[in-house]
Order: C-alpha cells, then structure tokens, then sequence
C-alpha cells in the first residue's frame, strides 16, 4: 500500500534552508510508521528548493505523488472558471508553477479548490466552460513537460461544479488527453454518490484514477467515522492499483496522531 499524507512547508514565511529542514524532520517522522509519500499542500512552489527537496525524500526512498492547488484559489482567490479572463489567466499562471514542480518532483498536480465558484453575472454553464477552457491550456502545459493532472470531484457545499465522478469523468473525455486523469476523495464520494452505484462506479474506472484521498465521512481520519474503508480499499486492491492512498483529513487531535493512528488502521485493512 502507498501511503501518504498532506503536509505544507509554510514556504511564505520560513527561509529556504528551514523549508529543507523541516521537510527532513518529517520524512524522519512518517516513514518508520510505513508512509511512502508526502503529498505537498503550497502556494509558492517557486520559493522552495526542488533539488534540496528531492535529496531528501530520496534519500528516504520516499516520494512527492502530488501537489495540491486549492490555496491559490483560497489565499488569491484565482480560479479556473472565473467570469473575468485575468483571473483565469493568473490562475492558469500559478498552475504553471505548480507544473514546473512537478516535472522536477515526478508529481501529480491535482485540479480541484482551484476551479472555483461562479459568482453573480456568471453562471454554472458559463463556469464549465470557463473550467474547460482553463484546463486545455493547462494541458498544454503538462504535454509539454510530461506531468498529470489530477481532476478532484469535490462536494457542491465548497465547489459549483464537477461533484462526482461521472461528470468529472464526462469533462475529463471532453479534454481528450492522456495527462489528466482521476482523483477520487471518499469524503465528497461519501456526500455526493449514489451509495446503491457508487462500488460499481469505482470497479468500472479504477484505470482511470490516478490519485486517491482518504478521509472519514467526519472529515477525520479514517475508522473515525463510519465509511466503509474494507469496501473501498478492497476495490483498489483488486485491480491492483498502484498509485498512492494520501490521507487528507482534519488534522485533530494532532498531526502525529492522525499520521499514526490512519497508519495502523489502513494497513490492517489492507493486510486482511
């Protein structure tokens, strides 16, 4: 199993060497509890060291498998599918470097906060298309340096549109490229699939997901809340799937406590 689990750098306000340092803390932390991964949350890929980053989860044997984008929309509030052309573009310009990252980092970049919200004198279809039209000159971008993109359904209480996976799979097809695939999140599956299907679904398209987050139903770690991890991870499983489980949850009562509590559940699961 490839675990992982979101953690930032706080690159905004530590200097380079303290990013490294701390980023070395945390590989010395996770990976005796059996993480492979960490998968970055950040605003500025461009302050952090990539050559420096990548010395040390290597020396791990550990990987980056994505990088999450969300907060350039949270902090800056550029968006994909904003009414305004600028905005679209800054946020297109700041996937760029999230991009730049990748390719040096060997990560995904994951598409989801980032899209955004309509906003008055817009609308959910004008949204789409603004999203579409986003994203295929951010796959353009990835083509050329070889990095995917992980498009994230996300429930309809954070985001306006692409909720499930059938209309995040719909608009993947529409893209019509082989450098954006799926991410799929049990907490907004667990708030917007049809629990009669959802299994199904996932068996049908585990090839065409490329990335997973783990959350309980609470938002908190897995076994928290009442989920059913033994299905889901099973799927995965059974298709041999091959990409990372990344634990993306409230982190409460502790980092730590999530880290190594999630561990041992998830591994007991996946060990049955």
């Amino acid at each position: 199993m490839n675990l992982s689990i979101v953690a930032n750098l706080n690159e905004l306000t530590v200097k380079r060497e303290e990013i490294i340092k701390k980023f070395s803390l945390l590989c010395e932390y996770l990976k005796p509890l059996g993480y492979s991964g960490i998968e970055l949350s950040i605003l500025k890929p461009e302050k952090i060291d990539t050559q420096a980053l990548m010395e040390v989860i290597n020396s791990f044997d550990m990987k980056i498998p994505a990088l999450g984008t969300g907060g350039t929309y949270i902090r800056y509030g550029y968006s994909l599918g904003h009414k305004k052309r600028s905005i679209r573009k800054e946020a297109i310009n700041r996937i760029s470097k999230y991009i730049n990252f990748a390719a040096k980092s060997d990560s995904k970049v994951i598409i989801g906060l980032i899209r955004g919200r309509y906003r008055h004198k817009s609308s959910p279809e004008k949204e789409r298309e603004n999203i579409f039209s986003s994203l295929t000159k951010c796959i353009e971008l990835v083509e050329d340096q070889n990095v995917l993109l992980a498009l994230e359904p996300i429930n309809r209480f954070e985001i306006d549109s692409y909720h499930t996976l059938s209309n995040s799979l719909g608009l993947i097809e529409k893209l019509d490229s082989d450098n954006i695939k799926l991410l799929v999140d049990t907490f907004h599956i667990h708030l917007e699939e049809d629990p009669n299907s959802i299994w199904d679904d996932l068996r049908k398209n585990v090839s065409e997901i490329c990335h997973i987050h783990l959350a309980d139903c609470n938002r908190r770690s897995p076994g928290s809340g009442h989920f059913d991890f033994k299905t889901f991870i099973n799927i995965f499983k059974n298709a041999d799937y091959k990409g990372f489980y990344s634990l993306e949850t409230i982190m409460k009562p502790s980092f730590e406590d999530v880290a190594e509590e999630s561990a041992k559940y998830l591994r007991n699961i996946f060990n049955e």
